[in-house]
């Protein structure tokens, strides 16, 4: 039995039901690959490109959520109740409302961006049916997201465990049924799959939002209906920054999937692939990043920096140790992990197979350095600083992950200098070494220390 002192037992507490929640909302994503990944790579890519957009939409999303732990976490250490939970109730009323929006600009413009990132006609159709629907469920996703971060604030990761594993359970379920045709339910197809997220989704909103609203929990929603623009306008001060790195991160990512997409379908496919089956390794770096965020929050709301920072080192020794163990498994075992998600019958079978397996090697050698970069974006984070992250965000995706995808994927001539371009695996390399540049100016911003002055 290892033993572990007071610090690394508080980080463990919460990072087990965090890392367990968010594998089974990984789970959800990986369940929709696997069963469309038996229609074919033309479904994979569908699926996958539909899920990037999807995916573009999370700053808004994380602006709410991002304010919400900070100010949530900071209230729990100083024992104030009426404002956890004042905090609580306008972070749910914001996040819904700005799903509105949301969903109806995935309805607009959905095949819009598929096209731009250069889908062939075949596969923005399939998309767009897919995003069509996926979309249609996103004021009550973040709702739901923004609830599960002000309990993990709050310093409850086991509810939203629980929540997630019943959306995981609803999600395989209904992906079955609605994918397949099965039990007298339409055969949708890729479409299904999108059903079938929303009715997880919706699922475990609506218990959880029952659960609060009982009082069983350790915060409780006290729906007043109104909306309180002096705490939104806290939520949003803190969340904004945010909002605009992962904007930014987006907008980066787009490019980098435009990248992606124009090595052809099959190395799209095979990006997808590696891409879901390397969600499930990072999640030890997820769980001690949820930890990690809220324990720093407490510690400052008590008044006590040099707590926070123990605490931060703990995590990073702890999330080390999980992520060599997962680097090892990447790189040791990729075509085992890749074969779940790939029909034999494919005609694309061996070069998407072989391609994935590349991925998986590729992104396995930089697993340690993204599990510091999770602790370290998490503590700063956690303490309302989140300037900071928007500012090494701006600067690294471009310099060290877009250029060189580019550059190294199509080729150059500079002069008498031609490079012919190494082609997608350029791209993944690209992305391995920009998470160790990442990493390192997280921690030289930490190591400032400017964030344990940080009012929220």
């Amino acid at each position: 039995m290892l033993h572990l002192n007071d610090n690394q037992r508080r980080l463990w507490k919460l990072t087990w039901p965090a890392i367990m929640g968010n594998i089974s909302q990984t789970l959800l994503n990986l369940v929709d690959m696997m069963m469309v990944g038996q229609l074919g790579a033309l479904a994979i890519a569908a699926v996958g490109l539909g899920g990037q957009v999807s995916w573009f939409m999370m700053p808004i999303m994380a602006a709410v959520a991002t304010g919400t732990i900070a100010l949530v976490a900071r209230f729990v250490g100083a024992r104030d109740e009426e404002n956890a939970t004042l905090a609580l109730e306008q972070s749910l009323y914001l996040a819904f409302l700005l799903g509105i929006p949301v969903m109806l600009f995935g309805w607009a413009f959905g095949d819009d961006i598929l096209r731009i990132m250069g889908a062939k006609p075949d596969v923005v159709s399939l998309g767009y049916a897919y995003i069509k629907v996926l979309f249609a469920f996103y004021p009550i996703r973040f709702a739901g997201f923004t609830a599960f971060a002000a309990l993990r604030g709050a310093g409850d990761t086991k509810t939203p465990m629980k929540l997630g594993i019943l959306m995981n359970i609803l999600n395989a379920t209904f992906d079955y049924l609605l994918i397949f045709g099965k039990l007298g339910f339409p055969k949708l197809g890729p479409v299904g799959a999108a059903w079938a997220s929303g009715i997880g989704i919706t699922t475990s909103f609506l218990i959880g939002l029952y659960l609060l609203w009982s009082g069983k929990l350790v915060l409780q929603f006290r729906p007043s209906w109104r909306f309180e623009f002096g705490m939104a306008k806290r939520i949003l001060r803190v969340g904004v920054p945010t909002m605009m790195e992962r904007g930014i991160f987006s907008f980066y990512n787009f490019i980098y999937m435009s990248i992606v997409t124009r090595f052809g379908t099959v190395a799209l496919a095979a990006h997808q692939v590696g891409l879901r089956v390397e969600s499930i390794a990072y999640m030890p770096a997820f769980g001690f990043n949820v930890a990690t965020s809220a324990l720093v929050g407490q510690s400052l709301g008590e008044g006590e920096p040099e707590k926070a920072e123990k605490t931060v080192y703990e995590a990073l020794k702890m999330v080390g140790l999980f992520m060599v163990v997962m680097a090892f498994i990447l790189i040791v075992f990729p075509r085992y992990l890749v074969m779940p998600f790939i029909n034999p019958n494919d005609p694309n079978y061996a070069e998407v197979m072989r391609l994935a397996s590349i991925y998986l090697i590729i992104v396995g050698i930089s697993e340690v350095p993204l599990g510091w970069l999770f602790v370290l974006g998490g503590a700063l984070r956690g303490a309302g600083d989140t300037k900071t992250p928007l500012y090494i965000t701006a600067i690294s995706k471009l310099l060290f992950r877009i250029i060189p995808a580019y550059l190294l994927g199509f080729g150059f001539t500079i002069g008498s200098i031609h490079f012919e371009g190494l082609g997608v695996i350029a791209a993944w390399i690209a992305m391995s070494l920009e998470t160790f540049t990442t990493a390192a100016l997280f921690w030289w911003a930490f190591k400032r220390g400017k964030w344990k002055h940080v009012k929220v």
